[in-house]
């Protein structure tokens, strides 16, 4: 790849940004459209993220950036404008400058997850986690005909603020007796090494989904996996996210061989 004085640059911000994946599906991306564009990745701690948009507004051949843990929330009250997710939600997972340094954000992550996940009509559904990624993945849910919603996190406080965003008779918290009727369990933690809050699988029924949002392997993925269960990656959602993020920052529809392409030539299955 060449990188010139006029190559448009994308970034992510992240915390920390050593397992990001984005940079190498993007460049496998540009090269195959012999695009001068690049895509880095950012490693921003939380005090430093209003210096680092204000910075960003300033950065001409900046066209847009990726937005992950932890700091979704925070950037979403920082941009001029938002998209009716990002607004309804308090969360961005995608940004565009525009060329007057304005910048403009958006929520993939409910979209992804939707078509990852495939029909949610009429299912019961757990949310693991009360972050970004889950606002955005709960609206989407609902959208898409998800019965009710339950969530489970560590602080009941933060719950209950998610909560609030939503209808009343859609979304409540989880209660363990109810774990024989989830239709499909979201794990959106970044736990990695232990399944969260030991969510006893053994009193699922066969057909429950298992739906991973962290990219890299993980206790929940191999526990579930393991039992026989339909398990979907975190790389899935990434996926489906990827071919709307990529109009949102070149305005250019996607190919799906070469997103795909992409995909598997930085080791992931895809079905």
């Amino acid at each position: 790849m060449k990188i010139t004085g006029t190559t448009v640059v994308f970034t992510i911000l992240a915390h920390p940004s050593t397992r990001v994946v984005a940079p190498s599906i993007y460049n496998h991306i540009f090269a195959s459209l012999n695009l001068d564009m690049v895509y880095i990745a950012h490693d921003v701690s939380p005090e430093a993220i209003a210096n680092t948009l204000r910075a960003y507004r300033s950065w001409h051949n900046l066209k847009g950036f990726n937005v992950t843990i932890p700091h979704k929330q925070t950037v979403a009250g920082c941009l001029d404008m938002l998209c009716p997710i990002s607004s309804h939600t308090g969360v961005v997972n995608t940004v565009a400058r525009r060329q007057d340094g304005s910048l403009l954000g958006y929520n993939t992550d409910g979209i992804g997850a939707l078509h990852a996940l495939g029909d949610v009509k009429g299912s019961h559904c757990l949310i693991i986690g009360a972050g970004g990624a889950a606002r955005a993945i709960i609206d989407a849910l609902l959208h898409g005909g998800a019965k009710h919603i339950y969530i489970l996190n560590r602080s009941e406080s933060r719950a209950l603020q998610v909560l609030d965003l939503f209808p009343p008779d859609t979304i409540s918290l989880f209660q363990r007796d109810l774990l024989k009727e989830m239709d499909i369990i979201i794990q959106a933690t970044p736990i990695t090494d232990s399944i969260p809050f030991d969510v006893d699988f053994s009193h699922l029924h066969h057909d429950t989904r298992l739906f991973e949002t962290v990219m890299r392997p993980t206790a929940f993925f191999q526990k579930g996996y393991e039992m026989g269960f339909k398990v979907i990656p975190g790389h899935a959602m990434l996926y489906h996210q990827t071919k709307r993020n990529f109009k949102l920052f070149t305005g250019m529809e996607l190919e799906e061989k070469l997103l795909r392409d992409a995909f598997e030539q930085g080791g992931f299955q895809l079905p």
